[in-house]
């Protein structure tokens, strides 16, 4: 996947300044972001808004 679409780019851009400071890593390539406390878990996923119930409220 060496063309990534500007809309990824600019959503990795701002995840990686806003959630890499907090402590949150990236799952792989995915739109998935974890902060693991061994005891509770919080999840970080951005959604494309084509995809059907995905709270596009247009």
């Amino acid at each position: 996947m060496a063309d990534r679409s500007p809309v990824l780019r600019i959503i990795t851009s701002a995840a990686r300044e806003s959630l890499k400071p907090l402590g949150l890593t990236r799952r792989g390539r995915s739109r998935l972001w974890i902060d693991d406390h061994r005891w509770w878990l919080g999840v970080v996923e951005f959604t494309p808004s084509r995809i059907a119930g995905s709270g596009s409220f247009d």
